[in-house]
């Protein structure tokens, strides 16, 4: 008897001073209740993730936290609560989570997009800035991109001669290939572009759900194979870019230099102005090659789908581009001032289609204090981007597809307004947005511009707004449309 009263107070003391403990210790942001082990990764399940987080936030509010596994998250719901983790404490939150496949070919450790943000960090993004998406360096390369328009205007051309039908996302991101390809090798090749596209499509494949990521003890087993795998297509695409660096070296060493942006790249390399070496090349092509190009064509696609399925909506653009570029001109990247409209449809695109719907994941540097709550050192932190797009205290009809509510304000996407962040905001913004918006702006006013198009299914198909939550918020069911010469 005496025993059993001994361990009764034992427990009743371990209790208190659990519950001392919890009251005394730092006031983390509310969230659903994890069960043992797992954490709330059950609830993750039902539906794409970022649907759930936004019905949990409706409950635990704008500052909001979840257990995945042995991993502790915190999900931002708001403009506000947006601006407060990625501006107001950037600093404090400027880490990148990384998940377990992005450690293959030390990619986490080589790569601005998920590196450490230190001194090297800094100085490719600053690289990026004054150098590769300089506006010098874009307009330099405009007459590239002209003809990478040229070629899909004459690509969707040959669909109408044979009257079949185009896959919208296929055709723009073979496009944009070409594109990159003239633009930092100048070289084009069919086959090359080919075998480029395979092992990106096997690359974008393991991105899916990874055990690894939430119990990172499980990481040395790989369970599912996913690191392995992205050892594979991960290393076959730098391996083909360190070819293309040492056949330039090669060249270089016979006197035979080009003028193109690999060229630049390799001087910067050579140089002393930035922490940049040789070795960080092939990881900087599959940023500036892979990175985007995926998001551009996804994004491409949206504006098609949408405008398709709205033809008063694509009617008053065709009517805009034409009064700019006439009948049978090609629009030019200076004439995008011109053009609202067409900068009105490609912003509420980004809104009701966020091209990351929770971003990259970014990860705490230090304890922080945000909104009254801390938020303790490695903590993952999460802007679901895809909420925000839903939110009628934020968006008039959020659910309807308008334009023109972006014609009489000057809210843009570079950062500073956080309804409204497709390329992410604070220290780690995606340092290609120059490009990725002129190549977006020009690619849908040529799609627009030269043809009609008639969807190739009915027009009460019902899963045209669907989406698929994957790296990029993708269709589920491509856009498949019959293009006619105008």
């Amino acid at each position: 008897m005496d025993c059993i009263l001994i361990v009764v107070a034992m427990v009743v003391m371990l209790l208190a001073l659990r519950w001392f403990v919890f009251l005394r210790g730092p006031r983390l942001p509310p969230g659903p209740r994890p069960l043992p082990i797992i954490g709330n990764i059950h609830q993750l399940g039902k539906k794409n993730p970022y649907e759930t987080l936004r019905q949990l936030a409706k409950t635990y509010g704008p500052l909001m936290s979840i257990r995945l596994g042995s991993g502790y998250m915190v999900v931002a719901s708001t403009p506000e609560m947006a601006m407060a983790l990625l501006q107001r404490h950037g600093q404090a939150f400027s880490g990148r989570y990384v998940p377990h496949a992005m450690e293959a070919c030390d990619f986490s450790k080589l790569s601005m997009t998920f590196g450490p943000a230190g001194k090297a960090w800094r100085d490719k993004r600053k690289m990026c800035k004054e150098i590769v998406f300089s506006d010098r360096c874009l307009e330099g390369s405009e007459p590239l991109r002209r003809e990478m328009l040229q070629k899909l205007v004459d690509a969707v051309s040959v669909h109408c001669d044979r009257g079949d039908v185009v896959n919208v996302h296929d055709a723009v991101f073979m496009a944009n290939l070409d594109l990159l390809l003239s633009t930092i090798f100048s070289f084009t090749s069919p086959d090359t572009a080919v075998e480029l596209k395979k092992n990106m499509d096997d690359f974008f494949s393991v991105f899916t759900p990874n055990i690894a990521d939430f119990f990172p003890i499980l990481k040395p087993l790989d369970p599912q194979g996913i690191k392995r795998k992205a050892e594979l297509s991960l290393g076959k695409l730098l391996g083909k870019f360190r070819e293309f660096v040492d056949q330039r070296l090669e060249d270089r060493r016979r006197n035979s230099p080009r003028q193109d942006l690999l060229e630049a790249i390799i001087d910067i390399a050579q140089g002393n102005d930035y922490n940049f070496t040789t070795q960080d090349i092939p990881y900087l092509l599959f940023e500036l090659i892979v990175g985007g190009i995926d998001t551009n064509s996804f994004t491409v696609e949206w504006i098609m789908t949408e405008l398709l399925f709205n033809p008063d909506k694509l009617k008053r653009l065709k009517q805009e581009i034409k009064s700019v570029a006439g009948e049978n001109g090609q629009i030019r990247e200076a004439d995008i001032a011109s053009l609202p409209y067409l900068q009105a449809v490609i912003k509420e695109t980004f809104r009701y289609h966020p091209p990351g719907p929770l971003a990259v994941t970014r990860m705490s540097e230090a304890d922080q204090e945000v909104n009254g709550y801390m938020i303790p050192k490695g903590t993952q932190i999460v802007v679901n981007t895809w909420s925000m797009a839903k939110d009628p205290s934020i968006w008039t009809d959020p659910e309807s597809f308008e334009p023109e509510r972006f014609l009489d304000n000057k809210l843009d996407f570079k950062g500073q307004h956080f309804q409204l962040i497709p390329f992410g905001a604070g220290r780690r913004i995606c340092p290609g947005m120059p490009l990725a918006t002129r190549i977006l702006q020009t690619t849908t006013a040529v799609l627009v511009h030269n043809f009609d198009w008639k969807l190739e299914k009915d027009k009460d198909h019902p899963d045209h707004k669907n989406d698929n939550f994957a790296i990029n918020l993708r269709k589920p069911i491509p856009l498949r449309a019959f293009p006619f010469r105008i």
